[in-house]
């Protein structure tokens, strides 16, 4: 084939372009091709990756969708077995199945693995293709023993048992990885190997090989470059789609049908729409009303119970001998008018579809096409890069598609992709090392630039107050001197007598008042007589008075009497001991009887008056303490009262001279044996009867 044109050497930039040398720059890796041809859903052609340490070895496709690697768990293939002779059923390993699946990967075999979790197989979620796989980071290597490609350790791999997804995957994608919005994401494969200078660039050429031309043209897959004896050069470059999701996309300007019988056939019943470019699936995904004109224009029969064009025998042979041939014109739209085309010959349409794909119950022919709902789901599979070349520059956003060279014979011919930051680092100085950052250190970074950044936003407000603050004062302060100054300018006009009621001064707006002293001549007494103006409650005229000697107090202090220390004891329950007065009190009731002319016990009433006396009011002070006539001296002990007998009982007083603490009140005695004693009350009485009645009756028993 012809060699790259000029303006594709800069649209993707060569080392000879470049004022770079090309010994200091890393060289593209060619992945090596598998001899083997797999799938439920046609003949493709795999790459062999070395997962897991020790290394097992899976067959995958590659995919331009995906930024992870993909594997097929070690339980996809499980199969219930029944032993006949025992009868008892186990789960045992179909190799068939593992063959077909391009051989499993079973994570407790590997002791680099390092689980995440269960997530859900984000690609090809538009398409219907869904499921859940279980995630880790494990060691990934290309190629195999012999041809061994870069290995890296610490990459993302999902493993996976559903049969949407037959085989795995190798994802040349450069999208991070998203688990969970509290951790990192995680580079994709293709990061790590730019990252660690294994690739000059993150870019990939790709085609997915073709089985009927030759004698089976295997794939070519291009790391950090491309080859560029597999294609034919042209103008077109496109920019990637806004949409991260769908970046590889391009604009469909017409499908033309071509055949042994028919030309020119027009296939694009509608406008011109955008189809995205997608490996990870086999068919092309294309509108309702294309499949339809692909339907009339290749006699196809659509099956509604697996959603395939399904080809018999008759069809199959008729399609053979017409070999019609489709293209595909591709453009961008309100970008350029260029066009390219890209030329599919019937052979590319004519694969095989096998059990369980699609629940098919027997293999068949197929036409791979399917239709599509919505834009989304408008795709461009493997059966477009069998006869298309794929050249992708991630960091330029930017790619091309030109046509397969089938020139027999031609040796590789990698050409490096040269990045942008390599081109600006060599200028200056130097290849870049290894920016691959550790974890740890990313956070670290992370916390201290938060921290500086928070320090400096309190230093900017700590600052702002400061300056306020310092505004303030100094308000304060010079407000505080005008006053002071026009306070002093007129102290003449100021009034000698003091202020009698704090009320602000308006003229001089201060509220500051002179200290006031009494008068020299007139003397407050402390105590003494209180004059008639003060009996008559005028306290104007009693603030002031003339000097008088200093009066006491009248001593009115009353003498206290002690408790008679003959308290008698505590009557308890029966049992005891009589004392001696209770033995005479009982020989009287027995010798003399009850005084039938005593006063009669009754309960008292509702109108006796209380025993103990009611608060003293000090209007009452002066009669309380002059209840004697006599002058009592407090050093002149007072004489025995002519009534009192130290040794004769006395009746109790009637309490109107007692203290108000010194009685207590005590509920009436039950007479005994029906009469009625006075001796009985004076026996338990606490208060000796310090004076007699001359109404009370002699007694004809004495103590005595």
């Amino acid at each position: 084939m012809a060699a790259p044109d000029h303006e594709y050497l800069q649209r993707f930039p060569s080392p000879s372009c470049t004022d770079v040398k090309n010994a200091s720059l890393p060289q593209p890796v060619s992945v090596p091709p598998d001899q083997d041809w797999v799938g439920i859903d046609g003949d493709w052609n795999t790459v062999t990756l070395r997962i897991g340490d020790p290394p097992q070895y899976v067959q995958a496709f590659v995919s331009t969708a995906s930024q992870q690697t993909w594997a097929v768990h070690g339980m996809a293939c499980q199969v219930n077995k029944t032993d006949p002779q025992t009868n008892k059923t186990a789960q045992v390993s179909d190799t068939t199945c593992e063959d077909s699946r391009g051989h499993l990967f079973n994570i407790s075999k590997s002791k680099s693995w390092d689980r995440i979790g269960f997530f859900q197989l984000w690609t090809e979620r538009d398409l219907g293709l869904t499921g859940n796989g279980e995630y880790g980071y494990d060691t990934v290597g290309l190629g195999h023993p012999g041809e061994e490609g870069p290995t890296l350790k610490n990459t993302t791999v999902g493993t996976l048992v559903t049969p949407n997804f037959w085989l795995g995957h190798l994802g040349v994608n450069a999208k991070p990885t998203n688990f969970s919005a509290f951790t990192d994401p995680s580079p994709s494969y293709m990061t790590y190997l730019f990252q660690d200078n294994l690739i000059p660039s993150v870019s990939f050429g790709y085609t997915a090989g073709a089985r009927y031309r030759f004698q089976k043209v295997l794939s070519s897959l291009t790391l950090g470059g491309y080859d560029a004896s597999r294609f034919i050069p042209n103008d077109l470059t496109f920019g990637f789609a806004p949409d991260n999701e769908r970046d590889i996309v391009v604009g469909i300007v017409g499908i033309h049908a071509s055949g042994a019988t028919k030309s020119d056939v027009n296939l694009l019943a509608r406008d011109s729409f955008t189809m995205y470019i997608d490996s990870t699936v086999a068919e092309l995904w294309l509108p309702l009303e294309i499949c339809q004109a692909f339907e009339k224009a290749f006699g196809l029969k659509y099956d509604n119970s697996t959603g395939l064009y399904l080809v018999d025998d008759l069809t199959h042979q008729t399609l053979l001998a017409e070999n019609a041939s489709v293209t595909f014109s591709l453009g961008q739209k309100f970008a350029t008018n260029t066009t390219v085309d890209i030329t599919l010959p019937y052979a590319a349409f004519d694969q095989r579809a096998k059990p369980p794909y699609m629940g098919l119950q027997n293999e068949s022919n197929y036409f791979p096409i399917r239709r599509g709902e919505e834009e989304k789901q408008f795709v461009l599979g493997r059966t477009f890069l069998q006869e298309a070349y794929l050249t992708v520059d991630w960091e330029r956003q930017n790619f091309s598609v030109s046509q397969v060279s089938w020139v027999y014979g031609q040796p590789k011919n990698l050409t490096q992709i040269i990045s942008p930051q390599y081109t600006h680092e060599h200028r200056s100085g130097g290849a870049p090392k290894s920016k691959r950052l550790p974890t740890g250190a990313i956070i670290g970074i992370a916390v201290g630039s938060g921290f500086t950044f928070a320090m400096a936003c309190f230093g900017i407000a700590w600052l702002f107050w400061r300056k306020r603050q310092k505004r303030q004062i100094e308000k304060v302060k010079a407000e505080y001197e005008s006053k002071t100054a026009e306070a002093s300018k007129s102290p003449a006009e100021r009034p000698d007598e003091p202020p009698m009621s704090p009320v602000k001064d308006v003229e001089e707006g201060t509220n500051v008042f002179p200290k006031a002293e009494l008068p020299a001549d007139f003397v407050r007494s402390e105590l003494g007589t209180s004059s008639s103006n003060e009996k008559n409650g005028d306290p104007s005229t009693s603030a002031l008075v003339m000097p008088s000697p200093p009066a006491e107090v009248d001593n009115t202090e009353r003498q206290i009497f002690e408790m008679p220390g003959d308290f008698p004891t505590t009557q308890e329950a029966g049992g005891r001991q009589l004392s001696e007065k209770e033995s005479m009190m009982v020989r009287e009731r027995i010798y003399n009887g009850v005084d039938p002319t005593g006063p009669i016990e009754v309960s008292p009433s509702s109108e006796e008056a209380p025993r103990r006396l009611g608060p003293i009011s000090p209007s009452e002070v002066q009669l309380v303490n002059g209840r004697n006539n006599a002058a009592i001296s407090p050093i002149t002990p007072r004489g025995p009262r002519d009534n009192v007998s130290p040794i004769t009982p006395r009746t109790p007083r009637d309490g109107a001279f007692l203290e108000a603490n010194d009685t207590f009140w005590q509920p009436p005695r039950q007479p005994r044996d029906g009469r009625y004693l006075e001796a009985e009350d004076t026996l338990l009485s606490p208060i000796s009867p310090m004076e007699s009645d001359d109404s009370t009756s002699r007694r004809r028993f004495s103590y005595e």
